[in-house]
């Protein structure tokens, strides 16, 4: 991943908006990120991660600081970074959550952080295609993108403060967890979990599938009626119950005919028996007919009659229901007349007298006939009542303004007294605002005058580290004399060592020569031929000299000098080593002595105390002039708050008087038309027109009531007319006539039942009658002994039948039971084969992953092998480095022992300094500063290499290192910083972020971090 180009503003010390191109910085592959202490170096690399992951570099870092408290409060906090991988270029925003001046009114608002992500055709496309805008959403695209979360981040391409050297100090239980995070070797883990989980459940499978047998052994035997079965009998019992079943079956067939035969024999006698009843019984029927024939036949008399009469009767109720109904439309039209007569005399139109000259009765009496109805124009009522709504339509939108025009007219005199008061205020603030920048002008002078004697501070305190590494190389000087004396007298014992294997070794080829002849003499065999001269004879053979030298014996002589010789040599090269080392530092440190430092030191830590109190001053007046500032803000916004109330309530309440006024016209033009339609002219407006809406419902009531009396009329005389044809047709003189005739519906209903009731009866006993079988009854006739014969004979098949049936469908369930468990028991055992089948791989895979003793005697389970061999190939890159930088000094080891406590478990991940110049090994955190640096970054960049290799070759093109640098002496510095520049050979870019002097010299590419004299940083990048 590389970094093109970063933008913020308002972040940490940065007040005002940071431009830094990367890409020109890194054209030459390192760049120097330096400044004074504290002057927000450590923020930009804050912020790079930041736009990346939405968190800080270092490791509980509260983003709560981001937002900068030097910039303006309205001003949105910010970073924006464009960055390219292998899936292109990308831009992405960020804003963390803040405070922000509320948008109306005084006081803020808490502001959400913010996230987007946009993908770009090139670095410089200003615009890009939108990708996301949700921030959980750029966070999971980002890291895809970039193939590496935020810790495998701030372990690979940023190395932030305070997280250096963690990974080189950590127990290995810690440094396991981080490693699992980078690696995502937590899969092996879970797999191993999952292989545990797999082997319990395969056991009970297992023990499941055994059980099964066991319960298909039980159930077969339940099926066959046994007590147990034994697994390899299992088919003869099946063969035993079929046969059985066979038998049964065959017995219930025979049975089956038997019983058949005598149901037919039992039913023909039965059938013969009833048709002989049935015979006696019609004739009864018939004869009780023949007995009821005269009253049958006058029932159907009187019921034709009556359907006469029923005919007529229908019209008679129809016409008495319609004069009911005149008489009473009349009434309604006299009670309506009545009611709204005041109506009817405002609006004279439509009713007059009646049609005979008489004038419209007071009293509502009926009117007997069309001749005596009064003289009522419903088409003219109707159309007035019309006119009346339409003009009540058109007024009653003036009733809701009469209703709201005294509560108008209060209003606009109360906004003339508002009004009034805001011009009072803002006049009152004039004053108040001129005087502010004079006040003002003395704040900052004060907060200037502090800031000048807290500038010391940063200078005291540069001055005191100095003093700490000089104090650090005073330490180191007593601790190289004592290595060099140690390393004399370490080189003295190797050179006593080696001069006595040599001696050893000499003495023994000495006397191994001299017992050579004796040596030859003990492998002579008679008759064989000499070695030496080839005889066959041998007449004074040598005796073996005692203690003899054998050739093992020469030879671990010369393996023990050959080690006496290596360690003498090595030896020798720490005993250079350490007086190198002891020389070097005594002239590093040159007239320096414990109490000088100690001295200045305390005259530097006076200075510091001083310039914090300054800074505590500058830190009161900053609050002080804030708190005045925004006091001044809030009194500007007042008076342009006012400004603005003021020109909008002259422009609202002079619009407001000129709406009233015309509202006030618009309901006194709507009385007159209330009046001039016949309406009152007095009281509201909303009376008048309800009035009126009361006038036209009269106009169209009594309209409505006569238009229904004088379609009542012409129904009734209608009726009348069809009333008396009727008669006519039927033969009745009068409607009395047509009554009397009638039935009651009881009456009726009886006398056509009796009738109905009488010719079913005469029906059904003809078709009995004629039927063959009754027909052939009266010369056959039964017998009823022989018919108690049949039903005894075909009783006994029955009960042979039924039991039969009952041992066949026994017999034949067994066999189909015994048959369905034998399938079970098959498919059980088959069962029970494959789970142990397959359950053996699974137990052995979980037993190897989780280091069971029995198939996995090293005790390393599955997950801790995997980070052990990552672990190696981390340590072999970072030695790599190490030994170029320390010039082969140190060398990092990993082993399996224990670390912080005898409880500890043994996780392969410890990690151990191997010393060349001492031969020991020595614990990471006894290595002085400089050590510790320049090891933890090898290891870092070891580890930075292997997540790369690891994480599908992702690319990182771009490492930042933010520590350390000042614990180092020129030399190691030349090493160190040569090998982060051979970094830069695969087109890497290398930020080393520092405010050591000596870098400036060596790396001209420079983003300089500076302190603004009225607070907070500014940023200037040198290329």
């Amino acid at each position: 991943m590389y970094l093109h180009h970063l933008r913020l503003a308002a972040i940490g010390p940065y007040a005002e908006t940071v431009d830094i191109d990367f890409a020109a910085l890194g054209a030459s592959g390192v760049f120097l990120l330096e400044g004074p202490t504290g002057a927000g170096k450590s923020t930009i690399i804050d912020a790079v991660v930041f736009a990346l992951y939405g968190s800080l570099a270092g490791e509980g870092a509260s983003k709560d600081r981001l937002h900068s408290h030097h910039a303006e409060a309205g001003v949105e906090p910010f970073v924006e970074l464009v960055f390219e991988t292998a899936a292109g270029v990308h831009r992405v925003r960020r804003t963390p959550a803040h405070d922000r001046p509320k948008k109306s009114g005084g006081g803020t608002t808490r502001q959400n952080a913010s996230a987007r992500l946009w993908r770009l055709a090139a670095p410089g496309d200003a615009v890009g295609e939108p990708l996301s805008i949700a921030t959980q959403e750029v966070g999971a695209e980002v890291q895809r993108i970039i193939g590496l979360d935020r810790a495998q981040f701030v372990q690979t391409v940023v190395l932030p403060q305070g997280e250096f050297a963690r990974f080189l100090r950590a127990p290995g239980e810690d440094r396991r967890a981080l490693l699992q995070s980078l690696f995502g070797t937590d899969v092996y883990e879970r797999t191993t979990e999952e292989l545990v989980a797999r082997r319990r459940a395969a056991a009970a499978a297992v023990e499941r599938a055994d059980a099964a047998v066991h319960d298909a052994l039980n159930r077969l035997a339940e099926a066959a009626g046994l007590e147990t079965v034994d697994e390899l009998a299992a088919d003869a019992v099946v063969v035993e119950v079929t046969a059985a079943a066979h038998e049964a079956t065959t017995a219930r067939d025979a049975a089956a005919g038997a019983a058949a035969r005598a149901r037919a024999d039992l039913a023909d006698a039965e059938r013969r028996a009833r048709s002989l009843r049935r015979r006696a019984d019609l004739l009864r029927r018939q004869a009780a007919l023949s007995d009821r024939a005269e009253q049958v036949a006058g029932a159907r008399a009187r019921l034709e009659l009556a359907e006469r009469a029923g005919r007529v009767l229908g019209l008679v109720v129809g016409l008495d229901t319609a004069r009911t109904r005149a008489e009473r439309r009349g009434a309604d039209l006299a009670r309506v007349v009545a009611e709204h007569r005041d109506a009817l005399t405002r609006h004279t139109v439509g009713v007059g007298a009646g049609a005979g000259g008489a004038p419209l009765d007071a009293d509502g009496s009926v009117f007997e006939d069309l001749e005596s109805m009064p003289a009522v124009d419903t088409t003219a009522l109707a159309a007035h009542a019309a006119a009346l709504r339409d003009v009540v339509a058109g007024v009653r939108h003036a009733v809701a303004l009469e209703r709201d025009l005294p509560a108008r007219r209060a209003a606009l005199a109360s906004a003339r007294t508002e009004l009034a008061r805001a011009e009072e205020r803002r006049a009152a603030l004039e004053p108040l605002l001129d005087a502010r920048p004079a006040e003002r002008l003395a704040l900052v002078t004060i907060s200037r005058a502090a800031a000048d004697r807290a500038a010391d501070g940063p200078v005291a305190e540069r001055a005191l580290a100095d003093l700490d590494a000089v104090r650090v190389l005073l330490d180191d000087r007593d601790r190289a004399a004592a290595d060099a004396t140690a390393a004399d007298a370490d080189l003295a014992a190797a050179s006593l060592r080696a001069q006595a294997a040599i001696t050893h070794e000499a003495d023994l080829r000495t006397r191994r020569a001299a017992g050579l002849a004796g040596e030859l003499a003990g492998v002579l065999t008679p008759g064989e031929p000499c070695p030496v001269c080839g005889s066959v004879d041998h007449p004074a053979v040598a005796a073996p000299l005692d203690g003899h030298p054998t050739d093992d014996d020469i030879e671990a002589a010369a393996d023990a000098r050959a080690t006496a010789d290596v360690d003498q040599r090595a030896a020798a090269a720490r005993q250079a080593v350490a007086r190198r080392e002891c020389d070097r530092l005594t002239t590093a440190i040159g007239a320096a002595t414990p109490e000088s430092v100690a001295a200045t030191a305390s005259a530097l830590r006076d200075r510091i105390a001083r310039a914090h109190a300054a800074a505590a001053e500058v830190a009161r007046a900053e609050e002080q002039l804030e708190a005045f500032d925004r006091d001044t803000r809030a009194l500007a916004e007042e008076r342009s708050t006012l400004a603005a109330q003021v020109a909008a309530g002259r422009a609202g309440h002079a619009a407001d008087t000129a709406a009233l006024a015309a509202d006030e016209a618009t309901v006194e033009r709507c009385r007159a038309s209330v009046v001039d339609a016949g309406g009152v002219g007095t009281g509201s407006l909303d009376q008048a027109v309800a009035a009126l809406d009361r006038d036209a419902a009269a106009c169209a009531a009594v309209a409505a009531a006569a238009d229904a009396l004088r379609s009542d009329d012409r129904d009734v005389l209608a009726r009348a007319a069809e009333v008396e044809r009727a008669l006519g047709d039927a033969g009745f003189a009068d409607a009395d006539a047509a009554r009397a005739a009638g039935l009651g519906p009881d009456e009726a209903s009886r006398l056509r039942s009796e009738v109905a009731g009488a010719e079913r009866e005469h029906a059904v006993v003809q078709a009995g009658l004629a039927e063959a079988d009754v027909a052939a009854a009266e010369h056959d006739a039964v017998d009823g002994a022989e018919l108690e014969a049949v039903r005894t004979r075909a009783d006994g098949a029955e009960e042979a039948l039924q039991t039969a049936t009952g041992a066949a469908a026994t017999a034949e369930a067994r066999a189909v039971a015994t048959s369905a468990r034998r399938a079970d028991l098959t498919r059980a055992v088959r069962a029970r084969q494959e789970t142990s089948a397959e359950s053996r791989a699974v137990v052995r895979l979980a037993d190897i992953a989780t280091a069971a003793s029995s198939v996995n005697p090293t005790g390393i389970t599955l997950g801790t092998y995997v980070l052990m061999r990552r672990f190696e190939d981390v340590v072999a890159a970072a030695n790599s480095r190490l030994g170029a930088m320390l010039g082969g000094r140190f060398a990092l080891e990993a082993s399996d022992e224990r670390e912080t406590s005898s409880r500890a478990r043994r996780t392969g991940l410890a990690l151990a300094v191997r010393d060349h110049e001492t031969g020991r090994t020595r614990d990471p955190r006894s290595l002085s500063g400089g050590e510790t640096f320049t090891t933890s970054l090898c290891l870092a960049l070891g580890l930075a290499d292997v997540v790369q290799a690891e994480a599908g070759g992702v690319e990182l093109g771009t490492l930042f290192v933010d520590e350390g640098f000042g614990t180092l002496d020129p030399e190691t510095l030349d090493g160190v910083v040569g090998q982060l520049t051979r970094l830069t050979a695969g087109g890497r870019q290398v930020g080393i972020v520092s405010h050591v002097e000596e870098l400036k010299q060596r790396i001209p590419d420079r983003i300089e971090v500076r302190r603004a004299p009225g607070g907070g940083s500014t940023v200037r990048t040198t290329v």
